[in-house]
């Protein structure tokens, strides 16, 4: 019999998570994708910590972190898939292996952001105070600006990216409103570049508790 590597070992829980979702066993799903992105993100941490290369362990925990948000997004546990791609993207700030991940990819992650955090806003109703709807708008001005840097870099390589429509509808739709900014994002009195996000990640976070929704 022949050993099962760790790559094959990835590649076979990632597809039975797939035949998961696409069965309909999403509490499985769930489950799954959970040790999946855990046993991941130990991977990588031991890695670091050792002083080896990350690049590998980064990519297999982003798809990871994609296959168990949009498992949560199944449940409908919108909190929760919030919580997993904020905590997903600040990550790979925090290991400064930006590089080593597709624009693509991000580009997927802040998608999921976007709408998992809007329904969270819905189920949660009108805002209660001045600064629940401060927390709101910079939330998604920040979320919805990152998901444009990505988008146009994603789109300059790979126009037929099959990430990129669902985050063109959302863009488009909010592109009057004034959410985007760009090229940089303005935080506090700072301007912040997008391809360095972990300021902006921080303060979605920071604001997401306050309203009760970071997990």
């Amino acid at each position: 019999m022949t050993a099962t590597t760790p790559s094959d070992d990835f590649g076979s829980k990632t597809a039975e998570i797939a035949v998961l979702l696409q069965s309909g066993d999403i509490e499985q799903a769930v489950r799954t994708s959970g040790e999946l992105l855990a046993d991941c993100d130990n991977t990588l941490r031991s890695l670091h910590n050792s002083g080896r290369p990350v690049d590998e362990a980064i990519t297999r925990f982003v798809e990871a972190a994609i296959l168990h948000i949009h498992s949560l997004r199944q449940a409908k546990a919108s909190a929760d898939a919030f919580s997993c791609a904020v905590g997903a993207l600040l990550t790979v700030e925090v290991y400064q292996a930006g590089e080593s991940v597709d624009a693509s990819r991000k580009v997927r992650i802040y998608t999921f952001a976007i709408y998992s955090v809007i329904d969270c806003f819905d189920r949660m109703g009108d805002a209660t105070g001045s600064s629940d709807e401060d927390h709101r708008g910079y939330i998604l001005s920040y979320l919805a600006s990152l998901l444009y840097h990505f988008y146009k870099e994603t789109s300059a390589v790979t126009p037929d990216d099959p990430s990129l429509p669902e985050a063109y509808r959302f863009l488009s739709a909010i592109k009057d409103s004034g959410a985007i900014q760009t090229p940089t994002v303005r935080l506090g009195e700072k301007d912040v570049n997008p391809s360095t996000s972990g300021p902006l990640l921080i303060d979605i976070m920071s604001r997401a508790a306050a309203l009760g929704i970071y997990a």
